[in-house]
């Protein structure tokens, strides 16, 4: 039992090596130019190996997703309690922190994610699943509030929120000011704007735009079931 898992730790290591290579490379060459042999190359494996683990580069970019994925999970999971603004803020700045080290591999591949005509596109149909898991984390970021509103409001802010949270990923990846400090003012204002729209939800007309909103970007940023 101990040299299987000592085999599936390894193997395990290996892929994360192959991966974190591969991300390098797109960040340092572009992503259509990175070959799988320079990956494996550079990662100081067979080409047999590295197609081994990613049958081709997509499978490189669909696992990096999905680390970013599980890595937000576990932040969102281990958020203090608190207001909702402040939950979301934190929530932002953690994961923005997270992927930092990753933006030259992000900017890479930001053609290829945006492209409605790819299939890593991360509002595309083959990333469906993806996006149900993120837009789970943010519901679990309303639902934990100690302002939480009700069920249904809970369900479109967290639509809401994950359309914020892409759109303030791609604004950081442009963000040329020293240290990025228009991505961290806008992160303030983005909580500033949630603490004050909050008490509103209680009022219909505010309730109901809320409603309005959601619908509209529930086919790119909400659940497959409503």
């Amino acid at each position: 039992m101990t040299n299987v898992k000592a085999r599936v730790s390894k193997g395990e290591q290996t892929r994360g090596i192959i991966l974190d290579t591969a991300l390098r490379l797109f960040a340092e060459k572009g992503y259509q130019a990175a070959t799988m042999r320079d990956i494996a190359r550079e990662a100081g494996c067979s080409l047999g190996l590295a197609y081994r683990y990613f049958a081709r580069k997509e499978e490189m970019v669909l696992a990096f997703y999905l680390r970013c994925v599980e890595e937000l999970e576990g932040e969102v999971k281990s958020l203090p309690a608190g207001s909702m603004a402040d939950r979301f803020e934190k929530a932002l700045r953690a994961d923005i922190a997270r992927v930092a080290p990753c933006r030259g591999a992000f900017g890479a591949l930001f053609g290829v994610a945006l492209s409605p005509e790819s299939e890593l596109a991360v509002l595309g149909d083959s990333m469906a699943h993806v996006r149900e898991r993120v837009w789970s984390t943010f519901l679990h970021v309303t639902e934990g509030a100690s302002d939480a509103p009700r069920p249904r409001q809970c369900r479109e802010v967290a639509t809401i929120f994950y359309g914020i949270h892409l759109g303030l990923v791609l604004f950081w990846l442009q963000d040329r000011s020293p240290d990025q400090r228009s991505t961290d003012d806008l992160i303030r204002l983005i909580h500033d704007l949630v603490k004050r729209v909050r008490p509103a939800l209680r009022l219909p007309p505010v309730s109901r735009m809320l409603a309005r909103l959601a619908r509209i970007v529930a086919p790119m940023f909400g659940p497959s079931t409503p």
